[in-house]
C-alpha cells in the first residue's frame, strides 16, 4: 500500500442508521438502515413487503448481527478490513457490548488498528470546537452531554428514552398496504419528514402519498406532534431542561462555555424551525449570566452526519496517529485492558 493511499476508516453506526467512509472524507460514502433480515441483507436491501423478519442488531445488542455488519461495510467501502485502521463512534449501552465489538474487529474482521471515542466528542470536532453542549436527538433516546477539552463529561450526561422516531407514530394512520412493520415506519418518517414543521404557517400543510392522494394538516395539529420533544411527562422532562440541568451542575470555569456553544445533532434537529424553539426556549430558562448561543453548521447534512464528520477530522490529525491501538497491543495486554487506557472517552 502506498503511503498516499488513505488507510483508515470512519464509522458511526447508530440504532437507526449505520455510516462509514475514508479519513479525511467530508461526508459518508455509505449509509444504510442498521438493520438486517434473516438473510442477512442489510438497510435498503431489508426493506421488503410482507411479513419478512427485520432483526434489530443494536436493540438489544446482537453481536452475530453487528459481526456481519461490519464486514458487509467494508465490502461496501471496497477495502480488505485487514489493510485499513478504523476509528468506531461509542456509542453503547454497556462496557460488556464495547469489549464484544472490539473482539470481533481484531479476532474476526482482523483490522490493524483501533480507536473509539464518545459521539458527543466527535460532534464537537465536527463544529471546530473542543469544548461545547452537546443535544443528541437520535432515532429512539436523546442525550445531552457537556464536552471540555475533547472529553465527554459522562458524569453530567443525561439520556432520556425518547427520540427523534416518537414523531412518525401520528403518522402511521396514513401508511395503507402490504407492509411489513419495518417499511411502514419508514414511509410514515418520510411523511413526517415532508410535513413537520416548528415554524408557524398560515396554510395547511400538503403532502401527496405514492397512490396519488394528499395528506392535509393544520398547523395547531403538527404543533401538537413536535412539540413532544420539549413537553414533560412522567418519563421525560424535555430537551431543555435536559442540557439547562448539565448547565447548572457544570462547574464555573466551563459554564459560560457550554450556554455559548449549544450543538443540536440528530434529524430532528434538521425540521424547520426547531434550533429558533430550542434557542427561544432554553434562552429563557438559563442563568442570568449565561447567553445561549446556537452553533450553526453550515448545512442540514453537517448536522446529521456530524459524528461522522468529527471522526473524519480527528483521524486525519498527525497528532492523532499515536492513539491508534494497534493489534499486537490488544493481544499482549490482557486484551480490553489497553482500550480502557487509550481510549477514555
Amino acid at each position: 500500500m502506498n503511503s498516499d493511499e488513505i488507510i483508515s476508516v470512519v464509522a458511526d453506526i447508530g440504532n437507526l442508521y449505520t455510516r462509514a467512509g475514508f479519513t479525511g472524507d467530508d461526508f459518508p460514502r455509505w449509509s444504510t438502515f442498521t438493520k438486517c433480515t434473516e438473510t442477512m441483507q442489510f438497510g435498503d436491501e431489508s426493506l421488503g413487503y410482507g411479513n419478512g423478519q427485520v432483526l434489530d442488531i443494536l436493540q438489544p445488542f446482537n453481536p452475530d448481527l453487528y459481526e456481519n455488519l461490519l464486514k458487509k461495510m467494508f465490502e461496501k467501502l471496497g477495502v480488505q478490513s485487514k489493510d485499513y485502521s478504523l476509528l468506531l463512534a461509542n456509542n453503547f449501552q454497556t462496557k460488556h457490548d464495547l469489549q464484544k465489538v472490539v473482539e470481533i474487529l481484531f479476532e474476526s474482521v482482523e483490522i490493524p488498528n483501533f480507536f473509539t471515542i464518545r459521539n458527543a466528542a466527535l460532534s464537537t470536532f465536527s463544529a471546530g470546537r473542543s469544548t461545547a453542549l452537546i443535544l443528541d436527538i437520535g432515532a429512539y433516546s436523546t442525550t445531552a452531554s457537556a464536552v471540555h477539552d475533547g472529553y465527554t463529561l459522562l458524569k453530567t450526561q443525561i439520556q432520556a428514552p425518547i427520540g427523534g422516531e416518537i414523531l412518525n407514530e401520528p403518522f402511521r394512520q396514513f401508511v395503507v398496504g402490504e407492509y411489513n412493520q419495518f417499511k411502514k415506519t419508514c414511509l410514515a418518517r418520510d411523511i413526517k419528514q415532508g410535513l413537520l414543521t416548528y415554524e408557524q404557517i398560515d396554510t395547511t400543510q400538503q403532502y401527496e402519498l405514492p397512490d396519488g392522494k394528499f395528506i392535509q394538516m393544520q398547523q395547531a395539529q403538527l404543533s401538537e406532534i413536535a412539540d413532544k420533544l420539549f413537553n414533560s411527562n412522567d418519563n421525560f422532562k424535555g430537551i431543555q431542561h435536559m442540557l439547562l440541568d448539565i448547565i447548572n451542575n457544570s462547574v464555573n470555569d466551563i459554564k459560560q462555555q457550554l450556554c455559548s456553544t449549544v450543538i443540536s445533532t440528530g434529524g430532528s434537529s434538521n425540521i424547520p424551525g426547531f434550533l429558533n424553539k430550542l434557542q427561544t426556549t432554553l434562552s429563557a430558562l438559563a442563568p442570568p449570566m449565561c447567553k445561549i448561543k446556537l452553533i450553526i453548521y453550515p448545512s442540514n447534512q453537517n448536522r446529521y452526519h456530524s459524528v461522522f464528520i468529527g471522526g473524519s477530522i480527528l483521524a486525519s490529525l498527525s497528532s492523532f496517529q499515536s492513539l491508534w491501538v494497534a493489534k499486537n497491543e490488544y493481544q499482549e495486554s490482557g486484551k480490553f485492558s489497553i482500550i480502557e487506557r487509550k481510549c477514555p472517552n
